[in-house]
């Protein structure tokens, strides 16, 4: 590998100037610095100069740009704008411990066939369901993360993380926002703009067009916060919506279509049905119409799609 690679940081964001400038203040200490700083800002309110003041004295290039809302978008503006040989993808709420990209580097180096192309980094403060949610999901063949090395890209098209592996592993795909790609990984590759504004799995969907050529690991030793901002989130009817469409998506762009994967995909829908309908049964506020909303909504999508009506 080259002994001083250019590493591009890529941040979609909108509307949160505070997560930014602590997120600038974790990036600044690095044990190894990158090259340029790409953030693409869908909100009313300029970020530019807040840039350009935390990097101040940093020696890393900004290059800034505004679009409309979508994750999938600001993403894909920001990798044609990226000059780097390694891209850092990550949400703009997050925490990065001083050696992150140091320690995700070397990942780049191990002897694996195919080469890493993908390093996905792990949480500080992941989100453990524990009881008899961890064993619903997993029932249920719903997306969960569970102990251990063992990562899988489920039947049912749901993916099982890990939260915190002993050893650095290979994984089938990897999510957004924790996640460290060489620029190779995307020669004639941009995230798939499947639904407008914010997409949920566009993160999985792509990384698993990116496996087929390149591996994936995880590293316990790159590791972050997420502080999970509170500002500019989707309604949680809403993200229900999307997290049904979006499962939908992917199965029916990338899963076999034998007995086995649609048999799962189906149970998987049975879950999140059963799920959501007891989550909207025990909202006192603001009630269960929103949560039914959005999965009426989300199955409303999928009719449209698979009837040729889509119209969004």
């Amino acid at each position: 590998m080259n002994s001083s690679p250019r590493i591009s940081i890529i941040i979609p964001t909108i509307g949160r100037p505070d997560d930014l400038r602590k997120m600038f203040g974790t990036l600044v200490t690095q044990t190894v610095m990158p090259h340029e700083f790409v953030l693409v800002n869908a909100g009313p309110m300029d970020l530019k100069a807040l840039c350009e003041e935390c990097l101040e004295g940093s020696g890393i290039v900004l290059k800034y740009a505004t679009s409309r809302p979508g994750t999938s978008l600001q993403r894909n503006i920001a990798l044609d704008m990226a000059e780097g040989d390694f891209y850092f993808l990550f949400d703009d709420d997050v925490l990065l411990e001083p050696d992150y990209i140091e320690r995700t580097m070397e990942c780049f180096d191990l002897p694996i066939d195919p080469p890493v192309g993908g390093v996905l980094a792990t949480f500080n403060n992941p989100s453990r369901k524990g009881g008899w949610r961890r064993k619903y999901f997993k029932f249920f063949r719903m997306t969960h993360s569970v102990e251990g090395s063992e990562a899988k890209l489920q039947s049912s098209g749901a993916v099982r993380w890990l939260i915190d592996p002993p050893e650095v592993v290979q994984i089938p795909v990897c999510s957004g926002g924790r996640v460290a790609y060489r620029a190779e990984c995307f020669d004639g590759v941009r995230f798939d703009e499947f639904l407008p504004g914010y997409t949920m799995s566009e993160d999985v969907e792509v990384s698993f067009r990116i496996s087929k050529k390149w591996s994936f690991v995880q590293t316990p030793h790159a590791r972050m916060f997420h502080t999970h901002s509170p500002v500019s989130r989707n309604s949680y009817g809403d993200r229900v919506s999307r997290l049904i469409y979006s499962r939908y998506y992917f199965f029916k762009k990338h899963s076999p279509k034998d007995v086995q994967h649609i048999t799962a995909f189906v149970w998987s829908n049975i879950g999140i049905i059963a799920l959501y309908s007891a989550v909207a049964a025990a909202r006192a506020e603001p009630g269960p119409a929103p949560v039914l909303r959005g999965m009426a909504e989300g199955y409303d999508r999928c009719l449209k799609d698979l009837t040729g009506r889509r119209d969004w």
